[in-house]
């Protein structure tokens, strides 16, 4: 069974029995967790080294994504990541820099990126060659703060700083395109000075050998992720209801059952 749909699983269990909502916005940004977190030095970031390389999960609400990434590999226990949105637990349903090896709190829409510029300033003032991904969703690019952090960022040519945008074209209450369009995104990020690219966001290679092919960029990266809201569960695809909505053990069953045959 593939690294992804080992991790949807552990997504899907850790909701299931917290009865957590953003099950489908967790299951969309699977691949472009797994791969960042295949290429950077996990050794320096469990140590907190200050040349580590810095992730950001800037939609924090997908912070069951992130928790069954750092359990994938090794950077969470088991018996922590079945705690997910428990009394009493560190892992809430939003990102917490209170759990090892997160670097910043996330949840309120937007703020990622503008932390994240300022983490690749820092690091680019210190001489350090850690480089800082940036996780947003699509939704969330309607935030100004971005805007005002991507133009910054290209002002100052940080080749440091990659932005990952997860678009799976659905934001809370419906379809991105129908609050605010954002096509062409790319080009957007071209215009403000960012090297944009448009990928398979469900395609871990096509992620990676962009992240191995800027790894010395001289400005700053935007990737374009195309990916599906719900992505691995057939009934959770493209159906927005899955952004609140938890599964029931029916629903649970089915879904663990399909990802088992199709990986």
């Amino acid at each position: 069974m593939s690294s992804a749909a080992e991790i949807r699983k552990r997504i899907l269990r850790i909701i299931h029995q917290s009865r957590a909502s953003h099950i489908g916005s967790s299951l969309s940004v699977v691949e472009i967790l797994n791969a960042i977190y295949s290429i950077v030095d996990l050794k320096k970031i469990l140590l907190q080294q200050n040349d580590r390389d810095r992730v950001i999960l800037s939609k924090g609400h997908a912070a069951a994504a992130l928790y069954a990434v750092l359990n994938h590999y090794g950077l969470m226990d088991d018996k922590t990541l079945d705690t997910y949105y428990q009394n009493n637990s560190v892992l809430g349903g939003h990102v917490s820099h209170s759990v090892n090896c997160v670097e910043h709190s996330t949840g309120a829409l937007g703020h990622g990126l503008a932390v994240g510029v300022g983490m690749a300033v820092g690091l680019r003032s210190k001489k350090l060659n850690g480089r800082v991904f940036v996780v947003t969703g699509d939704g969330e690019m309607h935030e100004g703060s971005n805007w005002e952090s991507l133009m910054l960022a290209g002002h100052l040519r940080l080749g440091n700083l990659c932005v990952l945008v997860d678009n799976n074209k659905l934001g809370g209450v419906g379809p991105t395109k129908n609050c605010c369009s954002l096509d062409s995104l790319s080009d957007k990020f071209k215009a403000f000075g960012i090297e944009g690219y448009n990928v398979d966001g469900h395609s871990e290679k096509e992620i990676t050998d962009i992240l191995h092919y800027t790894s010395k960029n001289d400005k700053p990266v935007g990737i374009v992720c195309h990916t599906v809201k719900g992505k691995g569960v057939s009934f959770m695809e493209h159906e927005n209801v899955w952004h609140y909505r938890p599964p029931d053990k029916e629903a649970y069953d089915m879904a663990i059952k399909e990802i088992e045959k199709e990986n």
